[in-house]
C-alpha cells in the first residue's frame, strides 16, 4: 500500500495527461485531488505520514512540482484527432473556485475527466463540503453523486441523507432521505430539492422543537424554503402533543409575518387559538389574525400596510393588544390611520428624531368606554457622548399631543438624561434624570399618564454564575418628596429558567410599596412566561400575567 499522496489537477488536457502519467505508477491509493478554475496543477506528496513496508518509492520530488506547458506529454491523440491546445487554461464551468476531493482511494480517468473515490471521501468548494463514503464526479461540469452517510454542509446549515447529486459550480442538487439543520429549525424529508433560490423538501417535517421528540411539528407535503423571505409548508397539519390539531391548504412564517395556527395563553384572553394570514397587495402587505379565546371570545384584527420612502402608512382594523406606560397589557378595539417616519438624523447637531401620527375611533374593553382619537408624537434623541475615561452622557425628549371625541385634550412633555460610567468589566453605575409633565386629561386608562420629576443613582453587578446580576437603586421623586429603595436580583436556576425579583422599599414612610416576581421558563420548543406583581399596601391591586408560548418559525436565512 502507498503512502498518502497530494494530488491537483489542472483543467488543461496537456496537463491532465502528464498528471494521470505520475498516477499510472501504482494502484489508486489515499490521495487529494483538487479541480482548478485557473487551470495550475500540482503533483506533490501529501503531509506527512507513515511509509508503510509494501509501498513502492515514489519518484522523487523534493517539494510541489508544478506542471505547467512543459510538463510530460501524455499518449498521443488518436489518429485524426485534433492536437491538444497548450498551455494551462480552465476547462467547465468558470465557478471561480477548486472544487477538491480527499479520500482513501481515489481512481481518475484522465480522457473523461472523471473521478471515483471511497472511504472518508470529502468533496469541498468554497464554503460547500461534501462527506460520503462513496462518491464519482466530473471535473468539468463538477458534478458529483455520492452515496452512504451523505452529509452536505455550507455555512450554518447542515443535512444528511442517503444519495446526493449535486454541481459544485452552480449549487444545485438533490438528496434523497433527508434531515438537516436549517438554522433553529430541524426538517427532514423523502427528498430535498436544493437550488440558491430556494430549498424544496418533499413529504417533509419541520420543527424548531427535538426532533426525536417534539412537542409540535408541521407536516406537509411539500416545504419550501427561501432565504430571508419564508417557509411555506403546503397541505400542512400541525401536530401537539402528537395529536393532529389542524390541516390547512398552506403555513408561512417569515420576517413579513406569520401564516397558520397558533396556541396561546395571557391573563386577558385566557387560553386561545389564533390563525393569521400576510400576503401582498400590490405595493401594499395584508396581515389578518383571528382568535377564539376562552374569556374574551372571538375577535380579529387586520392591518393593511405601505412602505413608502421614509415613511410607513398602516390602517389598523379589529383588536389589539398594547401596553400602558407600566406594561400593564389592554385589549383596544381599534379603527385608525397610522402614518409613522423613519428616525432621521439632524445635520446641524447629533441628534435623531422620529415623528408619526395616528387618528380613529378607540373602544377599551377594560372600562367600556369608546372615543374618537388624534395624536401627534414627536421623538428626539441625542448620541451618546464621552466626557471622560469612563464616563458618557445621554439625552432624550418627547412631546405628545392628543384630542378626543369626548372634547378632552392633553399635552405631554418628556425630558431624560443619564451619566453612565463602566467601573469594571462586571460593574457600571449610573446617574439619571426624567421628568413628565402633563397638561389636560385621557377618558382612557391604556393611555394614562402621570406628572412625574425623578432623580436616581442605580448600581449594577454581572455575576455571571447561579446569581446573573444583582443591582440598587436609589431614587428621588420631587413631586411626592419621597425617597425610594430598589433592589434587584437575576437568578439562572438552570440553562433554560431564569427568575427574577426585585422590590421597591420607601424611606420616607418606611414601607415596602412593591414586590415583583418573573420566571421564564423555556422547555424545548415551548416558553412560559409568569411575572406576579405585588403592593403589599393594597394587596387588591396584585397582578398575575402570564403568557405560554409555541416558538414560532422563524424566517431568517434557512437555505443552502
Amino acid at each position: 500500500m502507498r503512502r498518502p499522496a497530494a494530488i491537483s489537477l489542472a483543467r488543461s488536457p496537456a496537463l491532465v495527461l502528464a498528471a494521470s502519467a505520475l498516477l499510472a505508477l501504482s494502484p489508486a491509493v489515499p490521495a487529494i485531488a483538487s479541480f482548478m478554475p485557473d487551470g495550475i496543477g500540482q503533483i506533490a506528496p501529501a503531509p506527512s505520514a507513515p511509509a508503510y513496508p509494501s509501498a513502492p518509492a515514489y519518484p522523487s520530488a523534493p517539494g510541489p512540482t508544478l506542471l505547467g506547458p512543459a510538463a510530460p506529454e501524455g499518449p498521443s491523440p488518436a489518429p485524426g484527432a485534433p492536437a491538444a491546445p497548450e498551455g494551462p487554461f480552465p476547462v467547465g464551468p468558470p465557478s471561480g473556485e477548486a472544487f477538491t476531493v480527499t479520500a482513501d482511494r481515489i481512481e481518475y480517468n484522465s480522457l473523461a475527466r472523471t473521478l471515483r473515490a471511497d472511504g472518508h471521501v470529502q468533496a469541498s468548494s468554497g464554503d460547500t463540503v461534501i462527506t460520503a463514503d462513496h462518491l464519482e464526479g466530473s471535473a468539468d461540469t463538477q458534478e458529483v453523486t455520492a452515496s452512504g452517510h451523505v452529509t452536505l454542509s455550507r455555512g450554518l446549515t447542515t443535512a444528511t441523507g442517503s444519495l446526493l447529486t449535486y454541481n459544485l459550480g452552480t449549487k444545485v442538487g438533490r438528496m434523497e432521505n433527508m434531515a438537516g439543520q436549517f438554522g433553529p429549525l430541524h426538517v427532514s424529508g423523502q427528498a430535498i430539492e436544493i437550488a440558491p433560490g430556494q430549498d424544496v423538501v418533499s413529504d417533509a417535517s419541520i420543527t424548531p422543537c427535538d426532533p426525536d421528540h417534539p412537542f409540535y411539528k408541521i407536516t406537509a407535503k411539500k416545504i419550501v424554503i427561501a432565504p430571508d423571505q419564508s417557509v411555506t409548508a403546503y397541505d400542512a397539519s400541525l401536530w401537539v402533543g402528537g395529536v393532529r390539531v389542524i390541516t390547512l391548504p398552506s403555513y408561512t412564517a417569515g420576517p413579513h409575518g406569520r401564516s397558520g395556527p397558533s396556541l396561546g395563553y395571557n391573563t386577558l384572553d385566557g387560553a386561545y387559538i389564533e390563525y393569521a394570514n400576510s400576503f401582498p397587495v400590490g405595493a401594499w402587505r395584508d396581515e389578518y389574525r383571528i382568535r377564539l379565546a376562552t374569556t374574551t371570545g372571538l375577535s380579529a384584527e387586520n392591518i393593511l400596510s405601505e412602505r413608502a420612502a421614509d415613511h410607513l402608512w398602516k390602517v389598523d382594523l379589529g383588536r389589539s393588544q398594547v401596553q400602558d406606560v407600566n406594561g400593564t397589557l389592554f385589549n383596544i378595539d381599534r379603527y385608525t390611520l397610522d402614518l409613522e417616519y423613519d428616525r432621521q438624523r439632524l445635520s446641524w447637531v447629533p441628534v435623531d428624531f422620529q415623528v408619526e401620527t395616528h387618528a380613529g375611533s378607540y373602544r377599551e374593553l377594560a372600562t367600556g368606554i369608546a372615543a374618537t382619537r388624534a395624536e401627534g408624537l414627536a421623538t428626539i434623541a441625542t448620541d451618546t457622548f464621552r466626557l471622560g475615561p469612563r464616563l458618557f452622557a445621554s439625552a432624550g425628549g418627547l412631546a405628545r399631543y392628543d384630542t378626543y371625541g369626548t372634547g378632552q385634550q392633553r399635552t405631554v412633555l418628556e425630558g431624560s438624561a443619564a451619566l453612565t460610567s463602566p467601573l469594571s468589566t462586571w460593574a457600571s453605575a449610573s446617574l439619571s434624570y426624567s421628568g413628565v409633565g402633563v397638561n389636560g386629561g385621557t377618558p382612557f386608562l391604556f393611555d394614562l399618564i402621570s406628572p412625574s420629576s425623578v432623580a436616581s443613582l442605580s448600581y449594577t453587578y454581572i455575576f455571571g454564575g447561579f446569581v446573573q446580576s444583582a443591582g440598587a437603586n436609589l431614587s428621588y421623586d420631587f413631586l411626592a418628596q419621597q425617597t425610594t429603595l430598589g433592589l434587584n436580583v437575576s437568578l439562572t436556576i438552570t440553562p433554560t429558567t431564569a427568575l427574577s425579583v426585585s422590590s421597591q422599599y420607601n424611606l420616607a414612610t418606611q414601607q415596602m410599596t412593591e414586590v415583583d416576581y418573573a420566571l421564564n421558563v423555556r422547555c424545548d420548543c415551548v416558553t412560559v412566561g409568569l411575572v406576579y406583581r405585588t403592593f403589599p399596601l393594597t394587596p387588591s391591586a396584585n397582578n398575575l400575567m402570564v403568557t405560554v408560548q409555541l416558538n414560532a418559525f422563524p424566517g431568517s436565512n434557512v437555505t443552502f
